[in-house]
This record gives C-alpha cells, structure tokens and sequence, in this order.
C-alpha cells in the first residue's frame, strides 16, 4: 500500500515573492544594458576611409549622414592618431554617381570613443536619395582617417530611453509582486 507523505501547502504568496525577485533583479540589469549596448554596438569601422582621397558608400534610403575625423583610430593595419583639429586648406566635397552634389553643414560637435576609435564629427549632409555617393577630401597634410556614416542619435536615445521604460515597468512589476508576496505571506501566519 503507498504511503502518503505529509504534504505541507507552500505559504501564500511565495511564489510572488520569488517572482518579484527575479524582477526586479531582471530591471537592475536592463538598464545598464540599454544604457552601454547602443554605444558598443555602433563601433563599427566600415565606414572609414583614408585622406587625402576619397570614399564611396552606398546609401540604402534618404538619411542625415556625418562626416568624421576619426583622429585616433586602427586603419588597415596602422595606428593613427592625430590631433582633433583640421589641417588648413582642407576641401571637402560629397557628390553622387548621377553627379549630384551636397551642401555639408558645419557641425564640429559632437565626439564619440569606444572600442577602437575616437573621432570628432566635421560636418553632416541630408542624403536626399539611395545610391552610390563619394565623399571627396583634398589638401596638403599627412594621412588621416575620416568616416561617412547615417546618424543614429534617434536609434541610441531610443534604445536608451526604451531601456529606461523597460527597467522602470520590470522593476515596478517586481516591486508590487514582492510587496503581494509578503502580504501573503505574513496573512498566513
């Protein structure tokens, strides 16, 4: 014949307890994540090309692009680091395969380091549509490593601010579970 066991019925509220733990530990860490993630994952070097010269990239749909001085930076093997200034004389242009050419708006302000390069930005130019486009720079000075790249200042707020509404939402559900939870559990007794 089987034996019955004493089955003691868990107190309740443990499980919302446990589960507003987890939580709340779950909200702790998303927002560090969504605060770093965004930063380290726009570290990509694809966009560099070497100066005096010039770089072709194609452009998928209409975009605000930015024109950088990677003044620090790895580039097909080399170091480079240089200081953040312009050399005198610089001549940039930004011109499409059907011969269209951009205007570039001066914005010096704005800089960004991680991972394997810090750079300033030097102008930005409206990219009206998909394409083939050159970014030409001439002028008398040593090498140095500019970049041409969308602006992703709407998607890292977003992932950052997504991140910040995520945590708050996780922690607060956490937060309410665990208080339920402990409620339970001191009716129990």
């Amino acid at each position: 014949m089987p034996r019955l066991t004493d089955h003691k019925p868990e107190p309740p509220g443990k499980k919302k307890l446990i589960i507003g733990v987890v939580l709340l530990l779950i909200g702790g860490f998303i927002l560090p994540l969504s605060l770093f993630l965004p930063f380290i994952l726009d570290q990509s070097v694809d966009d560099q090309f070497l100066v005096p010269g010039s770089g072709s990239f194609t452009v998928d749909e209409p975009a605000r692009y930015y024109l950088w001085h990677d003044h620090q930076t790895l580039f097909q093997g080399s170091s480079f680091n240089h200081p953040i200034e312009l050399p005198n004389g610089i001549q940039i242009s930004v011109y499409s395969s059907a011969g269209e050419t951009l205007e570039l708006v001066n914005a010096p302000s704005i800089s960004t380091s991680g991972n394997v390069r810090t750079r300033q930005s030097i102008a930005y130019a409206d990219v009206p549509s998909a394409g083939e486009w050159t970014v030409e720079v001439k002028g008398d000075f040593a090498p140095r490593v500019f970049s041409f790249a969308e602006s992703k200042f709407l998607k890292i707020f977003g992932w950052i601010f997504g991140g910040m509404a995520l945590c708050l939402i996780t922690a607060a559900t956490g937060l309410i579970l665990v208080v339920l939870g402990v409620v339970g559990m001191a009716q129990k007794k």
